[in-house]
């Protein structure tokens, strides 16, 4: 075994030292910065999360270019009905032979005229005075513009349905989440408590392995209640278009709301009057019609006027002013079976959309009815729950003062816990049915959006 020691002077060992532990600036390594696209946490309510993805989702902004190509069709069909101006400017240079023209000479006439230079510059101006056709087309084209508005509001309600439900469903998460951590702290009291007792000689050991057991179920619960809560965060993450792993922060709870007061009949008239499907079939039977009479339009006299003013000179004479005034009347007198055809297309678009309305209001009224339904018994079940809760919690204070006083073991304490446990889920479940029911409700009377985001 060898040994190899190494001396050195004082004031050198110091110096080695010093260098040691003081590192050049190039050999260190500086703090990580905050990454610009690391997620972050987003506070929403649910009218502010409604609002963000009516801005951002695709199919809105696809519905906003439809209405705009919309508005687009009737401009270029009212253009058909305004005054057309146009200015024009003609130059020329002609030399003609009248023998060629004629077909004859003229002795002693010159059979070659020419060259001269004309020229003209001037305004002119077409206008259809009468033209049915016309006329409708340009009325079936606003018709057709209402259709694609009421196609768009129609798409927002049903962005906002899934906006809303999934959003229902995230505080539904959260609510699990909250009653699972509050079990969870009192299952971990009882633990010790069972523990305790067993020290004094009060309890057994068996008292202390069943408080145990269900101290590992609650955590059981708590773990399924937070990955509930972590996937419909996700789903509104993606639903809102935020940058994935996004954290939001539910600034709304899962309460009762207001319920609505009036009767069946009040409401299916409200979602006759406000439904976006009924309009959009509205719109398309008053567009049919007028594409009808468009076509009807056809066979009967079109009225044009025509007009031009110029300046024309010949050569190098001086330039005179000149107007022509025309006015025509064109008579239709064999299309070829156009307007019959025309005719037929739109009269089948009116029974297309007839059986569609009749299908729609059925629709209305059964979803009023399922949903006045459906939130009148959520209304009764959340009450019932309410109640089932409150009962629980008396039932776990009684049993654990009993098993503190030493009168019984904690059977009854457990049976206690799980009856709480249940009562919490079907309260909270009561409350989501009832918020989610009130939202059928809303859309199924066409006022979802508006409920909500007011």
């Amino acid at each position: 075994m060898f040994r190899t020691t190494h001396r050195f002077p004082g004031r050198v060992t110091l110096l080695f030292w010093v260098l040691a532990g003081s590192a050049p600036a190039w050999t260190q390594t500086p703090p990580a910065a905050p990454s610009a696209s690391q997620p972050s946490t987003v506070q929403l309510t649910l009218a502010q999360a409604i609002r963000k993805a009516l801005d951002q989702n695709p199919r809105v902004q696809q519905s906003l270019l439809t209405v705009a190509e919309s508005g687009d069709d009737r401009r270029a069909a009212a253009s058909a009905l305004m005054p057309t101006v146009a200015a024009q400017a003609f130059g020329q240079r002609n030399k003609y032979n009248l023998e060629a023209q004629m077909g004859m000479s003229v002795p002693g006439f010159p059979m070659l005229v020419g060259p001269f230079n004309w020229n003209m510059i001037g305004l002119e101006a077409h206008v259809s005075l009468f033209d049915l056709s016309l006329w409708k087309k340009w009325r079936a084209s606003q018709h057709a513009e209402d259709s694609a508005r009421a196609q768009g509001r129609a798409v927002r309600e049903e962005i906002t349905a899934l906006v809303v439900g999934q959003y229902f469903h995230a505080l539904r998460a959260g609510a699990s989440v909250t009653a699972g951590e509050s079990r969870v702290a009192l299952a971990e009291a009882l633990a010790k408590l069972a523990e305790n007792q067993q020290k004094q000689g009060v309890g057994t050991k068996l008292d202390t392995l069943r408080s145990k057991v269900q101290l590992q179920t609650e955590r059981q619960r708590l773990i399924q209640a937070q990955t509930q809560r972590l996937t419909a965060q996700a789903g509104l993450v993606r639903l809102l278009d935020l940058q994935p792993g996004t954290s939001i922060e539910l600034l709304d709870t899962l309460a009762a709301p207001a319920l609505p007061i009036g009767s069946f009949q009040d409401a299916y008239q409200a979602g006759l009057a406000q439904r976006p499907e009924l309009a959009v079939l509205e719109a398309r039977d008053k567009a049919a019609e007028s594409l009808r009479e468009a076509a009807q339009g056809l066979r009967l006299p079109t009225l044009v006027a025509t007009g031009s003013y110029g300046s024309t000179a010949l050569q190098s004479q001086p330039s005179a002013n000149t107007y022509q005034v025309s006015l025509g009347l064109r008579v239709p007198l064999f299309t070829g079976g156009l307007v019959s055809s025309q005719v037929s297309r739109a009269k089948s678009e009116q029974n297309r959309v007839q059986e569609a309305r009749r299908d729609v209001r059925a629709q209305v009224g059964y979803e009023i009815q399922v949903a006045r339904a459906e939130l009148e018994a959520a209304s009764h079940e959340v009450e019932v729950a309410d109640l089932a809760v409150e009962l629980s919690k008396e039932a776990l204070t009684q049993a654990r003062h009993r098993f503190e006083a030493g009168v019984s073991n904690n059977i009854e304490l457990i049976n206690a816990q799980d009856e709480l446990a249940r009562a919490n889920d079907n309260q909270i479940s009561a409350l989501y049915r009832l918020n989610q029911s009130r939202a059928d409700l809303a859309r199924a009377t066409g006022q979802l959006e508006q409920f909500f985001t007011r």
